[in-house]
């Protein structure tokens, strides 16, 4: 499912050049939901002025305070930033409420944890651009918190926009629900190991990755050393 949250906001705009040529750019928003705890979530546009945390999840209010983002690197791991008040205790001088700065970037195609501190769910609405394509997201060896880098959900494999085909046999996914125990759903690649599900028989008997929510996302494990797996996305407005 393609843009199924942008419709309410989605618009077309034609440029007419002096050679003819035109563009499309697609702009809308999309709605995330966070449940209280631990949220795998992204922003699959490109928001003004920046896709940093502090744009896109000001807390100036002080109303995000108590909650944290964390973001993985294969190599650095986990990096942390912290919702806190503008004023009182505990408090950051920082104007966009975050105790680092908010300078983690959630760029389409990236993932992060977000640990919602309060007992009722928290709805973010990203504005943006659609990233048109192709345009690759390099996933490394170990494991990588990613997403689409498009507004998409449904099977990341056979889906004709994601299609992360482009995998090592053995590699794996791990999708979150906060929602459902136990969790964590263990989609593993295997070719020629008995497995014989999804996408050319090649996943284990929980078939293909399933990215649930638009704006989601996942932990990639790149299982083979010295190779990084290219996922190429390719999508444009007039699809």
């Amino acid at each position: 499912m393609l843009l199924s949250a942008l419709l309410g906001g989605l618009s077309g705009v034609s440029v007419m050049a002096q050679t003819n040529v035109y563009s499309l750019n697609a702009v809308g928003y999309i709605n995330v939901t966070v449940s209280p705890g631990l949220n795998m979530i992204s922003c699959p546009l490109i928001a003004s002025p920046d896709n940093t945390v502090g744009t896109l999840m000001n807390n100036s209010n002080g109303a995000l305070t108590g909650s944290v983002v964390y973001f993985y690197n294969p190599v650095t791991l986990y990096s942390f930033d912290t919702a806190e008040n503008t004023s009182g205790k505990p408090s950051t001088t920082n104007a966009n409420g975050w105790a680092s700065g908010g300078t983690n970037v959630l760029a389409p195609g990236v993932a992060c944890w977000f640990d919602n501190f309060f007992s009722s769910n928290i709805v973010f609405t990203f504005v943006g651009t659609v990233p048109t394509g192709p345009i690759t997201n390099s996933l490394f060896f170990g494991l990588n918190l990613v997403s689409s880098v498009v507004p998409a959900s449904g099977d990341i494999i056979t889906n004709s926009i994601m299609n992360l085909t482009n995998f090592n046999v053995g590699d794996t996914v791990y999708t979150y629900n906060p929602l459902v125990p136990p969790y964590y759903t263990t989609y593993q690649s295997g070719t020629g190991k008995g497995f014989g599900s999804g996408y050319n028989g090649n996943w284990n008997a929980a078939g293909d990755p399933l990215m649930t929510n638009v704006g989601g996302g996942f932990f990639y494990q790149n299982n083979t050393s010295g190779k990084t797996v290219l996922w190429v996305e390719n999508y444009s407005v007039a699809q």
